[in-house]
């Protein structure tokens, strides 16, 4: 079996990961079709990536504002969670403008290699036109949040949406679509589309452990994690005070940095060091609490290992994500311009109230319970051989 799976931005790139590679790991042919800037996270995990579009091209359409400052999200008299309507109208359109920018490049790839099966990320609409072209199903595949493209049924058949498939003579997707979906159910809002519950596998990239982590640490005091995520540079300027706040607790912090991040950060105090481009996951199984900028990835892999968290969100995303979080009693949120002594009662809270971390273990319950990631190609193969997406997922067939 030959199963393409379609990259979006390169915070994405993580989730698609495990299944690719079990996928590989079953005798099947991968091939992952992403922006040229996504080509080092894919061929890093020792994938074969294809190339498609123009990065100069793509991004111009990527980096179009849509205005997700922080106060975004619907009253909880509403649906708590959950993006304005305005807001997310904007957002579909512009994952739409991009896919325009890719489709040309990934449907002759599909149609040379022609695959048996497309896995796309749901932010990925460009998946469903290659699928389309070669006549294969399409699967999605979330990236932790209930966000992507898809039309369910005819009257919700968008314009630009249609545009996509129109261009190379094809009828638009209209669902019922399937998305490949590894968020534990505590923490996934309601959402239309069919789900298929996968296992979350944190994938943060190759390291090497360095010798402090590899023993027992000389010190009683807590251990925690500070990070803006790999992609962005949301936790810079509140940086110092966050860690400020942290000592003040007596707790040591370890700053989870990018490259650039490191070239930039000031002499560091006694009891706080910093790591560079290190898997995330691999840190936080020697740590008492995180606090991040409210990306889904951080959060998920906190949750992965039974930890509470304090989230900073400074748009609109990370105030979804960190709305979730909260609310499932797993952690505590902030606005990223709290004051120092906000963030230090906070982390304090914590660490000293054993139902965050009794909520977080729970949540860890529940993704242990969901399919594993092999159990899934056994569902893409199953799609395969029916010519579509309308067959029992794992869990819908009692299957771990």
């Amino acid at each position: 079996m030959r199963v393409l799976f379609v990259g979006h931005g390169p915070a994405h790139i993580p989730w698609i990961i495990p299944l690719a590679w079990a996928s590989r790991l079953a005798g099947h042919e991968v091939r992952v079709a992403v922006r040229p800037q996504c080509v080092a996270p894919v061929t890093r995990a020792g994938l074969v990536a294809v190339p498609v579009g123009d990065d100069a091209v793509t991004g111009a359409v990527a980096a179009r504002q849509l205005g997700l400052g922080p106060g975004r999200l619907k009253s909880a008299g509403e649906s708590a969670a959950v993006l304005d309507p305005d807001l997310s109208e904007a957002l579909t359109e512009k994952m739409i403008a991009v896919a325009d920018t890719l489709t040309d490049d990934l449907v002759d790839f599909a149609r040379f290699w022609r695959p048996d099966i497309v896995v796309h990320d749901t932010a990925a609409a460009a998946g469903l036109v290659a699928a389309a072209a070669v006549e294969v199903p399409a699967v999605g595949h979330t990236w932790g949040v209930s966000l992507g493209v898809h039309c369910e049924r005819e009257s919700e058949l968008r314009p630009s949406y249609a545009r996509l498939f129109e261009r190379f003579g094809l009828d638009p997707v209209i669902g019922p679509s399937v998305w490949i979906d590894p968020c534990p159910p505590g923490l996934r809002p309601p959402h239309g589309v069919r789900r298929a519950d996968m296992r979350y596998v944190p994938f943060a990239g190759p390291a090497a452990v360095p010798s402090w982590l590899r023993r027992d640490r000389d010190s009683e005091r807590p251990l925690v994690c500070v990070t803006g995520g790999v992609t962005t540079a949301a936790l810079d300027e509140v940086r110092d005070h966050v860690v400020a706040s942290l000592r003040g607790l007596g707790a040591d912090v370890v700053l989870a940095v990018t490259a650039a991040q490191a070239e930039n950060l000031p002499q560091l105090p006694d009891g706080v060091r910093a790591v560079e481009s290190f898997p995330l996951d691999v840190l936080l199984a020697h740590c008492d609490a995180l606090v991040h900028h409210g990306g889904v990835g951080s959060g998920l892999i906190a949750v992965t290992h039974g930890l509470p968290q304090l989230l900073l969100p400074q748009n609109a995303f990370q105030e979804h994500w960190s709305d979730l979080v909260r609310s499932s009693g797993a952690g505590a949120a902030l606005p990223a311009d709290a004051a120092e002594g906000a963030v230090g009662a906070a982390v304090q809270d914590l660490l000293a109230r054993p139902s965050y971390r009794q909520r977080a273990r729970a949540l860890r319950g529940e993704i242990d319970a969901m399919p594993l990631p092999d159990q899934l190609v056994g569902f893409l193969e199953e799609c395969v051989r029916a010519g579509h997406t309308e067959v029992p997922t794992p869990k819908e067939a009692g299957r771990r």
